[in-house]
């Protein structure tokens, strides 16, 4: 089960995700088979669905010719424990 600050992540890393596919514009579709995933994924990593692990993620960043760390670059604010 997955807690409020996963859920903000990962909406976060799917907005990401989103902009550098539509930046190289390409679709869902595009990006699915460019990285051997289906449309229907791709739609639930964008919107913050899907908990994606780091080797779809690196499959993800390859399809899109980007790095990981350009992949991971946007802002979310770690809360520290308390």
């Amino acid at each position: 089960m997955q807690n409020v600050k996963d859920e903000y992540f990962l909406a976060a890393l799917g907005k990401r995700i989103r902009s550098i596919r539509e930046a190289k514009k390409l679709t869902q579709l595009d990006l699915g088979l460019l990285c051997n995933n289906h449309s229907e994924q791709i739609g639930r990593i964008e919107r913050g669905q899907h908990n994606v692990t780091i080797c779809s993620l690196l499959l993800i960043a390859n399809a899109l010719e980007v790095s990981m760390k350009d992949l991971l670059d946007f802002d979310y604010a770690v809360q520290p424990k308390k």
